[in-house]
């Protein structure tokens, strides 16, 4: 029974020390390094329509919808809001500040987050077609065997709320061999959007699809560098935006920046660009946090909202040995 009992306690005292380091470590992970450089651009996913002549119950176009929502979610590239469900949102909040229910825990309006970018598309095709790819090589050298092929067409569109453009407007095909496959008997009893469903031709293609959608999507939207920015100034140091999120490190060194002068295009209104804006001073980072750093202020002047550029590391120069090589 002792032994028992002292098992015990060391599975405890164990279990205890896991939790420990468990909450510990910070509970937000470094952004992708492709990623932390740039705006997390805020976007939302409105429901594709389907045009395809599919001859099951499939919703093509909001199932197509859900797996671009979960990869662009995954990616980490992007804040993606729901739209479709936004009056129940809304309506929540309404509910919450009617005086029939209580003040605890009542959320504050005027948080809902902005749109800068809408994406909406379209199926255009989700089938199987005779012929083409490895039937018709196969054909080529006189062999009678026919097959078919999965394909999968979407049109996308991404939309600037700003200013009203479409940014993207693209058609994206995919085509897998599915051989000599029984349709029915492979889709009639497989749900859209299930595991079994991706292990399938149309299946393979869908996922293709959503891949070439999304690249084109970051090739458009995800190209404005981020900039940590002034929060707070407390006496010798400060507060900026950016931290275990943005990969930055304690001992790197930034200078601030004024927020410079946009450029405008005087016949079109368009924004050209900014100009660089006066440097204010330098700070060295001295403690990170999950989405912000405290820095130690070295040289200048510094308020809230002046833009942070790190000061790249001095690499050691390797000295050049005075000696003759030996002949």
């Amino acid at each position: 029974m002792d032994k028992l009992m002292s098992l015990f306690r060391k599975i405890s005292l164990f279990l205890i020390i896991v939790l420990l380091s468990g909450c510990a470590s910070h509970a937000v992970r470094p952004l992708p390094r492709a990623v932390r450089d740039y705006n997390i651009p805020t976007i939302a996913i409105l429901d594709f329509e389907n045009k395809a002549n599919f001859p099951y119950r499939w919703n093509l176009g909001q199932g197509i919808r859900d797996r671009l929502v979960d990869e662009l979610v995954n990616s980490r590239r992007y804040t993606v809001l729901n739209r479709a469900d936004i009056q129940d949102v809304i309506r929540e909040l309404e509910m919450q500040n009617s005086p029939k229910f209580r003040r605890e825990g009542r959320l504050d309006k005027g948080r809902l987050k902005n749109v800068k970018y809408l994406i909406k598309g379209a199926v255009t095709d989700f089938s199987h077609v005779a012929g083409g790819g490895i039937s018709g090589f196969v054909r080529n050298f006189g062999m009678g065997t026919s097959g078919q092929m999965a394909v999968v067409s979407v049109t996308l569109y991404v939309t600037d709320v700003e200013t009203g453009e479409v940014v993207v407007s693209k058609s994206f095909s995919d085509s897998v061999w599915a051989g000599e496959v029984d349709f029915a008997a492979t889709y009639k009893k497989v749900t859209f959007g299930a595991n079994s469903f991706y292990k399938t031709p149309l299946g393979e293609a869908t996922t293709n699809v959503i891949r070439k959608c999304i690249r084109s999507i970051s090739e458009t939207i995800v190209r404005e560098k981020w900039y940590p920015s002034v929060v707070k100034v407390v006496g010798d140091t400060l507060i900026f935006s950016g931290g275990v999120d943005r990969a930055v490190e304690v001992g790197s060194v930034w200078t601030a920046h004024e927020q410079g002068e946009i450029l405008v295009d005087p016949q079109t209104g368009n924004e050209l660009g900014r100009l660089p804006g006066r440097n204010m001073g330098k700070v060295e980072v001295v403690q990170v946090e999950d989405y912000f750093s405290h820095a130690r202020i070295l040289e200048g002047d510094f308020s809230p909202g002046q833009i942070l550029q790190r000061v790249p590391e001095e690499k050691p120069v390797k000295e050049v040995s005075e000696e003759s090589p030996a002949i």
